[in-house]
């Protein structure tokens, strides 16, 4: 095989000019996932004999779609028949689906082929998700709560995956890894079948390499695609982000600059402080999170199998109070009217991802004074948080290296998604971070 392949888009071209087989894709990502999953552990569990069946299919003619051949992963909280869906939890380690999640099916149903699950934080509760690391550097995280699924595709163990965003998801490990990923602002398939967060908030989306990639894989599962529409970009201040790393604010300022240069215009939007949303935010996800365990009877009955963080998390919310909830939701109320009023005079809003690059995993065990969560938590959702409590599309893109040579992500907010793919395809052409590749990336993925 003489051909390079990174990327869906040209994955799906040359499997139509059969200048290479779904089987041999497959096989490479089997043989890359062999080469360095020691390291990354994206994984919880692979499917190989299922996988190589899937792609002899599609090499004989027997399955088409629009993902014909496209070897995907699909994060741990997703059910795939047959497949644990164990939400990265001793809590849910029994728990064997007979039937697809109606997501998975449709990527069946489009001819995609499925590798296996990806780690996740436990119940997609955090921004960690031990025990998976950066393949850009072992030593540090890959974000979350789609790690897994974020680390897969920068490795180069598959070509698209799908994840889940409740506070940023998607993109907070799009990001530290250097991927591109989507939050969807309404999605066009049942919830069924997805391990639920906040199901006010929760959506499934993909990440991939490219923006054309996410485009690709969300118009399969019924999305709309990008949308060529005149652009008015909204830049918030600096100090709106809160402390960023001087090189993420850098990289940030270069990426404005070709954005600027696609935009019929470019000014300054007045939207509250990121941090702001933080308490709000609080005042959703974890009350919505306690009613969901206990509806699903895991807690408080399977209390002794969940970890620490997402057991302290559990008790937490039992002792919040009533007044203090009320309080909160009325806060996010407010802050989202805000946030959502700006798109009046704006078609996209253009932010850092998050404010850092991948912290290590030392640095991430650090715990917050006076709450269960991790202190890391809060700096990586700042960024992305709002968006979801808005329910805004955001999609999130490499936009260049910064500290220790790490990803930095931009992200762009709007009201849907099809500005945001047309930008964001826009934006690579220009662009070249979404080419980089990571170390334990295969340099020659046929």
């Amino acid at each position: 095989m003489h051909t390079t392949i990174t990327t869906v888009a040209e994955a799906l071209a040359s499997l139509g000019r059969q200048e290479v087989s779904a089987v041999e894709l497959v096989q490479s990502c089997i043989t890359a996932i062999r080469g360095s999953e020691k390291i990354v552990r994206a994984w919880v569990s692979l499917d190989e004999a299922s996988a190589l069946e899937q792609a002899a299919r599609v090499d004989r003619g027997e399955q088409t779609g629009r993902l014909a051949g496209i070897p995907f992963a699909v994060k741990d909280i997703i059910d795939v028949a047959g497949l644990p869906t164990t939400a990265s939890s001793r809590a849910l380690k029994d728990n064997i689906p007979s039937k697809d999640a109606p997501v998975t099916a449709i990527l069946r149903a489009e001819g995609a082929i499925i590798l296996g699950k990806t780690n996740t934080h436990e119940f997609a509760y955090g921004y960690v998700s031990p025990p998976t690391t950066n393949p850009w550097d072992p030593a540090r995280i890959p974000g979350g709560s789609s790690g897994g699924s974020a680390a897969a595709v920068a490795a180069g163990h598959c070509l698209g995956a799908l994840g889940s965003d409740t506070g940023g998801s998607i993109r907070v490990p799009a990001a530290l890894c250097g991927v591109s990923g989507l939050k969807p602002a309404s999605i066009p398939f049942s919830m069924e079948g997805v391990v639920p967060l906040s199901p006010r908030m929760d959506v499934v989306g993909p990440l991939a390499r490219t923006a054309l990639d996410l485009e690709i894989i969300w118009t399969a599962l019924g999305g709309l695609p990008a949308e060529d529409v005149p652009i008015t970009l909204g830049i918030p201040s600096d100090e709106t982000f809160g402390g960023c790393e001087s090189q993420v604010l850098d990289r940030f300022h270069e990426a404005v600059q070709v954005l600027s240069s696609m935009a019929q215009e470019t000014r300054a939007v007045e939207i509250p402080a990121f941090e702001d949303y933080n308490l709000p935010r609080a005042s959703l996800i974890m009350p919505d999170a306690l009613e969901v365990h206990r509806k699903a009877g895991w807690w408080p009955s399977r209390a002794d199998d969940y970890t620490d963080e997402v057991r302290d998390f559990m008790l937490f919310a039992e002792n919040l109070p009533s007044e203090m909830i009320e309080a909160g939701q009325a806060e996010a109320a407010r802050l989202v009217g805000l946030l959502r009023a700006a798109f009046s005079d704006v078609t996209v809003i253009a932010t850092p991802t998050v404010p850092c690059v991948a912290p290590t995993h030392e640095e991430s065990e650090a715990q917050e004074d006076g709450g269960p969560r991790r202190g890391v938590a809060m700096k990586l959702m700042r960024l992305p948080g709002p968006a979801n409590m808005a329910g805004l599309a955001a999609i999130s893109l490499p936009c260049g290296l910064g500290a220790h040579g790490m990803p930095v992500g931009l992200q762009l907010m709007a009201i849907d998604e099809g500005p945001l793919l047309h930008l964001g395809k826009r934006f690579q052409q220009e662009t070249e971070w979404h080419r980089l590749r990571p170390q334990l990336a295969p340099r020659n993925h046929p």
